[in-house]
């Protein structure tokens, strides 16, 4: 109970910071709403979703975020196609999601399927959910990251996004 009691508080609190994570120049990927509608765009676009699992406060989230993901998103601003779609999904959140199967689950519960406990994760779907290939765990210090996350998004791009 105070478990679950800590984590919506932590939920709370982080999406109170949202408006001023933006006011401060911060990234804010977009978070998952609907599984079903994003696996839709996915399929229809047939592009890999790639998704960052994190946690507010998360140092290491935030590098993935400011460094590696947010120069990639612009790069597809720029493009008239995206190679793939991004989303980000605290892993404490008792924020409803609508599920595939039209129900709703929590971002905490999507985290819970795929046996993400730690962050940041990364982890490349296909329009059906199933995960392309290994997920990137963690964040490497010894300055491979951009190469471990390169093979992340160019096996999802290689794999067809909806199989």
């Amino acid at each position: 109970m105070r478990r679950r009691l800590a984590l919506q508080a932590l939920a709370a609190l982080a999406l109170a910071l949202v408006p001023a994570a933006r006011a401060a120049g911060e990234v804010v990927l977009p978070p998952i709403d609907d599984l079903r509608s994003l696996a839709a765009d996915a399929a229809r676009s047939r592009v890999p979703v790639i998704v960052l699992f994190s946690t507010p406060g998360c140092p290491f989230c935030r590098e993935v975020r400011q460094n590696y993901l947010a120069p990639r998103l612009e790069e597809q601003r720029q493009r008239s196609r995206p190679e793939y779609l991004v989303r980000e999904v605290d892993i404490t959140s008792r924020r409803p999601i609508g599920a595939i199967d039209g129900r709703s689950l929590t971002e905490a519960q999507f985290a819970d399927r795929y046996g993400v406990g730690l962050v940041p994760v990364l982890i490349a779907f296909d329009a059906q959910w199933r995960p392309l290939g290994e997920p990137l765990v963690g964040l490497d210090r010894s300055g491979f990251y951009e190469a471990y996350l390169d093979r992340l998004i160019s096996g999802a791009i290689g794999v067809k996004a909806d199989r």
